[in-house]
């Protein structure tokens, strides 16, 4: 099979991802060209700006191939050898006894079962589940989505996040410069060109966007990075 090129822009930033018999091979940034639309310029007392032809990427992205294909990635359900979940679990050996894998179905039901057994015995506040403060585990996963309605069904306690990421620019936003995210997300290098233009000085705190990439950057501290 002939080498493939896929694209993706994620919030790790914009990469070419090299596909070879099914495989990825290489993740590089994507490059851009004559082809691609020309950025934006400010004209300042007789000179002009533009921002960088380049992609700027979060250190993450590019070890993804390296993790999809990790020997110690976990790919299917595991159980520990000598736990029964109708039976004696052994709590004295975790950590200590292997691991077996197990079908999709069965996990399935072990969940399903453990959560119909604390409900019953301890009522639904002490099933707690929380959601991610973003959408990257997908939409089943999101509190607007599947999640919200299925744990709201059964009953279960929820954990409140604290203003730990878009809280800061959306009010900011919103009251300092009348920016409102209800009238639609605009890609961040236009907000910033947007930005320099009504400003005399623009301070960035923890982020070069000039070098990296700066949408969740942080994510590199817990993607092995």
């Amino acid at each position: 099979m002939s080498e493939e090129i896929f694209t993706s822009c994620s919030y790790g930033g914009p990469v070419f991802v090299h596909v070879k018999d099914g495989k990825m091979i290489r993740i590089r940034p994507i490059v851009y060209d004559e082809k691609d639309a020309s950025s934006w310029t400010l004209d300042v007392n007789g000179r002009k700006f533009s921002p960088p032809r380049k992609a700027c990427l979060s250190s993450y992205v590019l070890t993804e191939r390296i993790r999809a294909y990790a020997e110690d990635r976990v790919k299917y359900p595991l159980k520990r050898v000598d736990f029964d979940p109708k039976g004696d679990r052994h709590p004295e050996t975790r950590g200590k006894s292997g691991y077996e894998r197990i079908s999709w179905d069965e996990a399935l039901h072990i969940v399903a079962g453990e959560m119909k057994r604390i409900r019953a015995s301890y009522g639904p506040a002490a099933i707690m589940s929380r959601c991610s403060s973003h959408h990257m585990w997908g939409n089943l996963g999101y509190r607007t989505s599947a999640w919200a309605r299925f744990f709201n069904l059964i009953g279960f306690t929820d954990i409140f996040d604290n203003p730990d990421s878009w809280e800061g620019w959306h009010w900011g936003a919103t009251h300092a410069y009348g920016f409102y995210w209800k009238l639609g997300m605009p890609e961040p290098y236009d907000l910033l060109e947007d930005a320099l233009k009504n400003t005399d000085l623009i301070v960035y705190w923890g982020n070069d966007p000039d070098t990296t990439r700066g949408d969740y950057g942080g994510q590199e501290s817990y993607s092995g990075c």
